[in-house]
């Protein structure tokens, strides 16, 4: 008998599998085990540990140049992007810190077992020092330009919107993820034993991964190392996503010519930065889910800055656009029956 199926198409995940660890899912986000299993965060370092990290120490020669720039721009921070990184800044600074598994992003728990939360808590925990200090650059950076353009309340309101955007868009790619992986998987028909096997014991022998997606327990297995966000066994922290999704903000208000400094020093042309900030980003924490968090936040982006061109109106044209990129008629791009023209801030 041949070890694949008649259509080419490799064998689906078994019910085995996928009922093993929806249980070990359900268990582990219960009321009981959100609290008590897995990591507290943030990782906490001593002075000594963190004067011999190199990534820590250009983290904060970045943080330092762009808190300079965001002065010198506009003699101050402006309240509503000193408001979010105050709050991020006050999640990291808990004594006790937080239990991950009450607070990450997992799409089984969202979907699921109905904790919406989630798509909130996720964003405001930061795995360590390094962690918090790239995404609130980022933050000054994007977000005080943004706000100087559109004023407090309605960056607040952009901000919110990216925020949930960002997050049901990680959600929806790990959940579109699931049901392919439904239809695809090993290319032996025998592959779902082994599938099921290594799946289980890797909750069996705990120790997690490094990077800011961190699974519940254990690493992913050969068998799933395809695997862009496990649906079941992944969590996800950090403001990455909506990070993202302001660069793309930031970057389609910015004059066409503009450059920015990708990672503080490599300087980019504004309309591209986001993308050459993605990969950086998965060079320095190859995470399969850092990856998932900042693509999911530049689809956001995307959607926040197209959205309002296309229909003119809306809560995205409304709240996002900040009287920019309407409908008009008259010179400029014709679509679906209407002129857009872009204006300058």
């Amino acid at each position: 008998m041949s070890g694949t199926s008649r259509s080419g198409t490799a064998a689906p995940v078994s019910t085995l599998t996928d009922a093993a660890e929806r249980g070990i899912a359900r268990a582990r986000f219960s009321s009981l085990g959100r609290r008590y299993l897995g990591p507290r965060l943030p990782r906490r370092q001593s002075l000594d540990d963190a004067a011999r990290s190199p990534e820590l120490m250009y983290a904060l020669f970045v943080s330092a140049k762009t808190f300079a720039r965001v002065l010198d721009a506009y003699g101050t921070i402006p309240p509503g992007t000193l408001a979010i990184v105050a709050a991020n800044v006050a999640v990291f600074s808990l004594p006790d810190g937080v239990a991950f598994g009450d607070v990450c992003l997992n799409p089984y728990a969202v979907i699921h077992l109905n904790q919406l939360e989630r798509l909130v808590t996720s964003a405001f925990v930061h795995v360590d020092a390094f962690h918090l200090l790239s995404n609130m650059q980022g933050v000054l950076q994007d977000g005080s330009f943004l706000e100087s353009l559109d004023g407090t309340p309605r960056f607040l309101a952009r901000v919110a919107t990216l925020l949930g955007l960002s997050q049901c868009a990680l959600v929806g790619l790990s959940w579109a993820e699931r049901r392919l992986y439904q239809t695809g998987g090993s290319t032996r028909a025998d592959a779902w034993l082994d599938d099921a096997v290594d799946r289980v014991s890797k909750y069996a022998h705990g120790g997690n991964s490094p990077g800011y997606h961190v699974p519940i327990v254990g690493t992913s297995s050969p068998s799933s190392g395809h695997e862009l966000l496990p649906f079941y066994n992944s969590g996800v922290v950090g403001f990455s996503g909506v990070n993202f999704a302001l660069k793309v903000a930031a970057a389609h208000r910015r004059p066409a010519n503009s450059v920015v400094l990708v990672g503080g020093i490599a300087p980019v042309p504004a309309r591209y930065s986001a993308w050459f900030e993605l990969a950086l980003g998965t060079l320095i924490v190859p995470s399969a889910g850092t990856f998932a968090a900042h693509f999911a936040g530049t689809i956001a982006g995307l959607i926040a800055a197209y959205a309002p061109r296309v229909s003119g109106f809306g809560v995205l044209g409304s709240t996002i656009g900040g009287g920019r990129n309407r409908a008009y008629r008259g010179r400029g791009h014709r679509l679906g029956g209407r002129y857009l023209r872009d204006d300058d801030p």
